[in-house]
């Protein structure tokens, strides 16, 4: 039995974008699992949950090169004493000191696990050296696994990767949807739904507007503000109200003024991070999700959104474009609030809004079942040799 460490910055992050997968792996018999995020209230509860090895290892997002040090030595020193055979990095932080401190340590399958490009919406000297980043820990690296086929694309075209090192898992993701038994309508219960309009004081009349993920530039939240004030100026006549699932975060920070208006807005509806498995309920108190994303490796929003019969906007731009089926379970969309909007109206027609909804689960659960993923990462990890 090899012993396989996945490592990714935060324990959110686990449970989100792996999930599950580490217990599937565990108990299929061939791999003796193990986990390294930063430390959390959660880490333990959800490594005994997974019955996964853990170890808490502070992996911050910003540049501390005291404590970058001090966690590249805790994981070398993690990786000698289980003998790990095979690494899996996810995240920018992870990848960054576990890929070399796996070339280090002579592990013999150092697997990159890239989410998106990073350096895709920089400039100047800070793309450089993102790139750079990138370049020498793809070649420290022996197998790179990408999101999607954009961000295969992106890391040949940049020189970070040769197409020979890459993969694709199914048709992308990190961990595919599970849409039996967590993005599921049908399991959602009525009167959960009912006790959540109570408490975001959502009236049956109301067009519910949905973002989710981390309120920052990338994605989008400017562009969501202004088309937000767009839309309610177009339509007096209805009461719009604007469901945000999120944190701000200081890499990449939205103006101050922005999130003022948007927190201070009576018609907008600020959760900031909920646990994933309320994410489903979530989902269904929304007329559409709205995801103006400048750059993203494959988006996980659109997919659970439409997991759960609701349509998605999406721009048409990195791997955004591969979460929709275009004015099948979604529309594109383009970077600027005239197009959001004329997008929104045309979800007021409810017929076509459940039709498309409908759609929208049925490509999901075709192309992006956790169940066919789980077996095809496994699949993947046994062709090491």
């Amino acid at each position: 039995m090899k012993n396989l460490l996945e490592i990714i910055n935060l324990e959110n992050s686990a449970e989100n974008f792996i999930g599950d997968q580490l217990s599937f792996l565990q108990n299929s018999g061939h791999y003796n699992v193990h986990l390294i995020c930063s430390p959390d209230d959660r880490l333990e509860l959800f490594a005994k949950e997974q019955g996964v090895h853990f170890k808490a290892i502070t992996l911050k997002r910003q540049i501390d090169i005291w404590q970058d040090i001090k966690s590249f030595f805790s994981i070398c020193n993690y990786i000698y004493k289980n003998k790990i055979d095979i690494i899996i990095c996810h995240q920018a932080k992870a990848r960054t000191l576990a890929i070399p401190a796996a070339w280090l340590m002579r592990v013999k399958h150092r697997i990159i696990f890239a989410h998106g490009v990073l350096h895709e919406t920089m400039h100047g000297i800070k793309r450089r050296l993102v790139l750079l980043n990138d370049k020498i820990l793809s070649i420290m690296a022996t197998n790179v696994i990408c999101v999607s086929k954009h961000v295969m694309t992106m890391r040949v075209n940049d020189h970070i990767d040769k197409a020979s090192k890459q993969h694709i898992i199914g048709n992308g993701s990190c961990n595919g949807i599970d849409v039996e038994n967590r993005f599921n309508p049908d399991l959602i219960n009525p009167d959960n739904l009912t006790t959540l309009r109570k408490k975001y004081n959502l009236d049956n009349n109301d067009f519910v507007l949905g973002f989710c993920g981390r309120l920052v530039k990338d994605k989008g939240v400017i562009e969501l503000a202004d088309s937000f004030g767009l839309i309610k100026k177009r339509h007096p006549k209805i009461r719009f109200r604007l469901l945000i699932i999120g944190e701000p975060e200081k890499r990449d920070a939205v103006p101050p003024s922005v999130l003022e208006m948007l927190f201070d807005s009576p018609d907008v509806i600020y959760t900031g991070r909920i646990d994933h498995s309320e994410m489903p309920a979530h989902y269904m108190l929304m007329h559409v999700l709205i995801f103006p994303s400048h750059r993203d490796g494959l988006g996980l929003a659109p997919l659970e959104a439409e997991a759960m019969e609701v349509p998605a906007l999406v721009t048409k731009i990195t791997g955004c474009r591969e979460t929709i089926q275009d004015e099948i379970t979604g529309h594109y969309i383009n970077l600027n609030p005239e197009s959001i909007c004329n997008s929104i109206e045309l979800y007021f027609d409810d017929k076509r809004r459940k039709q498309i909804g409908i759609n929208g689960r049925h490509f999901v659960s075709h192309s992006f079942s956790h169940e066919k993923f789980k077996t095809e990462i496994l699949n993947y990890l046994d062709t090491l040799e």
